[in-house]
């Protein structure tokens, strides 16, 4: 956005921005304060964004905030530094004064001010080009719309700091309510009494993923956890998003359930000529409950969260959200099906803006079948972000840097780590690596010309702490290790760009989880954003002569708000039911 003098700088202050930075320079008592109240995008002028981002860095290292550090910090960040920008921390220091806290604070406000009404003239002019444009209704994106509004709206509290002491007597209400009203159902139960009692029920708002490989039960699993609901729960509202089957596959699999019968007897019985109202006597749950099949194996995140809100929205509550499966669900844009951390992390997102519990059902890698005892473990949910061949590390066991794919022969092989709290340079031991099979590859490219082709998922050191390829922007200053001279360097980013399917590698290295991989810092694990994982398995699948031949087993592997563990249920191959 570009803004002249005659606007009167209505959409920006830049004495207010001044002032912040003056105090930052003049009171170290205000820095705890600023720093957590305000980032850089409240900023409008370029050259106070990146003085306060250098400023933010000092601070974050415990490292004093001062004229001579400030310049220091630009010079050793490679930010491409001008005499324009020293000159502009010079004069500040010069014309800084003693500020109170009262102060900084009404200049902040200004600044939030100023941020909130550039948003919403960015915000009006698209919405004036979209009024304007020949484009059907049904093709906008209102809930992006919403979605840019609402973060408009949240730009007037930067922090999401909560004090314990405003939390505790919500949660005192919470088990007041409990205990007052033993038979009030606060959770959404799922029909199998022994689950409930290590899950406590579904929780609102929380992510639960239930993970198996294929021909486990995943989807026979969720769809009797929701039979369940629409039996004990008057009126449910649920809604299913299935990417793999149609949705009179699914409406099949749950007449069976509902009636109990295989589909053979159900066929026999020539149901398709009897009226409603005898319909209704056979399949009582699922002419009752408000029951949505959503079959659109295209279907994207966006479109997850507005048919989410169309349907709360029109029955004033939603008690649950099924999709089917994980990995078919992304943005085949930006090559994202297959990631893990990045659809959890947004699932968990709406799952927590519209109070609802969220269960996605997932494949779990090949690396259960690779062990003799077939049970899986939560390692097993997790997709490695992973590097191409092209990569090069240094080791102890070449003279000179080597391919990533070398290394695997000599396990006890020692590479370079960095510790964080520390920054400081450590000699650590390879525990594992292998190739992770064919993925998506990008290449970053950084301006001193060092690159590196990686996965979207994998992590990566920056001055703002860990980040995915995938949330990489222009403003990332990335970290570099030059061993020669023992110092980790910042440098841009100067493209990201895809290249295509290719084999990949990956490496363990504890105890850092990072190592330096073509001169860049990077990371070697992902994390999960669901609250509550279930790992299914049916030793029948893999021996045949099994001691418990019907038997499915549901290991609680992590749980947030509980115990984790493992039940049994009885699963019925003929109906497809868990029970």
């Amino acid at each position: 956005m570009t803004l002249n003098d005659s606007e009167d700088f209505i959409f920006y202050n830049p004495y207010a921005e001044d002032l912040i930075l003056m105090g930052i320079l003049s009171n170290n008592n205000l820095l705890s304060y600023i720093f957590s109240e305000m980032d850089e995008k409240l900023f409008y002028l370029q050259i106070n964004k990146i003085i306060f981002q250098n400023m933010r860095v000092l601070y974050l290292e415990q490292n004093i905030i001062t004229t001579i550090t400030v310049i220091y910090q630009l010079e050793k960040s490679n930010l491409n530094s001008t005499n324009e920008e020293k000159d502009k921390i010079l004069h500040l220091s010069k014309s800084s004064f003693s500020m109170s806290l009262q102060e900084i604070h009404t200049y902040i406000t200004i600044l939030k001010d100023k941020y909130i009404k550039r948003s919403l003239f960015s915000l009006s002019v698209a919405l004036n080009q979209i009024s304007h444009s020949y484009e059907n209704c049904e093709t906008i994106n209102f809930d992006q719309i919403e979605i840019k509004l609402a973060q408009v709206i949240q730009a007037q509290s930067i922090s999401y700091l909560h004090p314990a002491r405003d939390l505790i007597q919500p949660a005192l209400n919470y088990m007041r309510k409990l205990d007052e009203n033993s038979s009030m159902v606060l959770n959404v139960s799922t029909g199998f009494s022994h689950l409930d009692f290590y899950l406590n029920g579904l929780e609102k708002g929380s992510l639960i993923i239930i993970a198996g490989r294929p021909s486990m039960g995943k989807t026979a699993l969720g769809l009797s956890m929701i039979a369940n609901i629409c039996r004990r729960t008057t009126k449910a509202s649920i809604v299913i998003f299935s990417l793999e089957m149609t949705s009179g596959q699914i409406i099949n699999r749950l007449m069976l359930i509902e009636s109990k019968l295989p589909l053979e007897k159900l066929q026999k019985m020539q149901l398709y000529n009897t009226s409603t109202s005898r319909l209704k006597e056979f399949f009582p749950s699922l002419y009752e409950s408000n029951l949505y099949i959503n079959d659109n194996n295209s279907i994207q995140l966006e479109d997850i969260r507005l048919s989410i809100k169309k349907i709360q929205t029109k029955h004033q509550k939603l008690d649950l959200v099924v999709i089917d499966y994980l990995q078919l669900l992304g943005n085949s844009k930006d090559n994202r099906a297959q990631e893990i951390g990045y659809i959890t992390r947004h699932l968990k997102s709406i799952a927590r803006k519209f109070n609802v519990p969220i269960i996605a059902l997932s494949q779990l890698n090949r690396n259960v079948e690779q062990r003799s005892n077939k049970k899986p473990l939560l390692a097993d949910l997790r997709e490695s972000g992973c590097l191409s061949q092209n990569t090069f590390i240094r080791s102890t066991v070449f003279l000179e840097k080597t391919s990533i794919n070398k290394l695997f022969d000599y396990r006890y092989s020692i590479l370079e780590s960095i510790d964080i709290k520390t920054q400081r340079i450590k000699k650590v031991f390879i525990k594992q690596g292998k190739s992770h099979g064919i993925k998506h590859l990008y290449r970053i490219q950084l301006h001193n010309r060092l690159a590196l082709e990686i996965t979207a998922n994998h992590k990566i050191l920056t001055q703002g702490g860990w980040t995915r390829v995938d949330y990489l922007t222009v403003y990332d200053k990335i970290a570099t290790l030059h061993s020669d001279m023992f110092q980790v360097t910042y440098q841009s980013l100067l493209d990201l760009k895809y290249l295509g399917k290719y084999l990949v590698w990956n490496l363990q290295v504890p105890p850092f989880t990072n190592f330096v991989a073509n001169t860049i810092i990077v990371h070697n694990s992902i994390e999960q954003d669901a609250d509550i994982v279930l790992l299914l398995y049916r030793e029948n699948y893999y021996f045949l002569q099994g001691e418990n031949n019907n038997s499915a087993e549901i290991i609680i592997a992590k749980n947030r708000n509980g115990k984790t563990g493992s039940i049994l249920l009885e699963f019925l191959p003929e109906i497809a039911k868990f029970q």
